[in-house]
């Protein structure tokens, strides 16, 4: 398997270094997204970015990538607005007004145009071959973006993540904060939505999050491993779908479940065996 894999590199070299980097980068504000308990945003702005694309199809504007990168920025601040303004529950109405208007509306604009609607279609089945060079570049430069910030804010990423109002109280400004995180994140999600789809966006966001979660005891720790997990199953995934020709894209995320459920499994043991033995010593 590992022979095949090296041997197809020559061909889809940029197709795999795409989606190592694409995977790594959403990683990141995957943990964010699980952190802050907001799973289902990834999903809505990722739909909010579809609908960018669509818009720009139907439209004719030429710039398919530009459009789905407002059009997620915008949900995202708009979630957020709405948080800050009437807490949770209003969120999570917006974010699901968000994903299915996004939804709906991305068909509904194309459905008299065949190639539009074609390209939606794709958008939802999610494929990662149409990968570029450019897309090396972007998200390169997002991931060395993201990491430098995580090197020179991580104390003060991790207090807002997990206390806001410990970190207003010690002088964080919580607006900036909040317009900073959702802004990159609309900007990764609709980034990475033309060259991956909506099912390995979302995916990559957030399942090795998940599993970050469930290894680590600490906001810091999600943002080492979750990125590391995103690199295994994405590199595994790719090796077993050029193995057995099956669609990388769906292949990554179905094993990033498999993986995650593994995990949960794995940790539930440990937790059981560790109780027993603690319970036994105490006695």
């Amino acid at each position: 398997m590992i022979l095949e894999f090296l041997e197809s590199w020559t061909l889809f070299s940029q197709t795999y270094i795409s989606a190592l980097l694409i995977g790594a980068s959403l990683s990141l504000m995957g943990v964010v997204v699980v952190a802050r308990g907001n799973i289902f945003v990834a999903a809505a702005l990722a739909q909010a970015s579809v609908l960018g694309v669509a818009l720009s199809l139907f439209f004719e504007i030429g710039q398919p990538v530009l459009s789905a990168v407002l059009c997620s920025v915008g949900a995202s601040l708009l979630v957020s607005r709405k948080h800050q303004e009437g807490g949770v529950s209003t969120s999570e109405e917006i974010t699901g007004w968000i994903f299915l208007a996004g939804g709906s509306l991305s068909v509904l604009l194309l459905v008299r145009m065949p190639y539009g609607l074609k390209e939606i279609q794709s958008l939802f089945s999610s494929s990662i071959i149409g990968a570029s060079s450019a897309d090396i570049i972007v998200f390169g430069v997002l991931l060395f973006v993201f990491v430098g910030f995580l090197t020179l804010r991580m104390r003060r990423l991790t207090l807002y993540l997990s206390d806001p109002v410990m970190a207003a109280a010690v002088g964080a400004n919580i607006i900036l904060w909040s317009i900073v995180i959702s802004s990159a994140l609309g900007l990764v999600t609709g980034l990475a939505i033309r060259s991956s789809g909506m099912l390995f966006t979302f995916g990559s966001m957030i399942l090795p999050a998940q599993m970050a979660k469930i290894m680590c005891r600490n906001i810091s720790g999600m943002f080492l491993v979750a990125p590391l997990m995103a690199i295994f199953c994405v590199m595994l995934g790719l090796m077993l779908g050029n193995y057995y020709d099956l669609p990388p894209a769906q292949t990554v995320v179905a094993l990033m479940c498999f993986l995650l459920v593994l995990t949960w499994v794995l940790r539930w043991v440990f937790d059981y065996v560790f109780l027993v033995s603690k319970s036994s010593g105490d006695s």
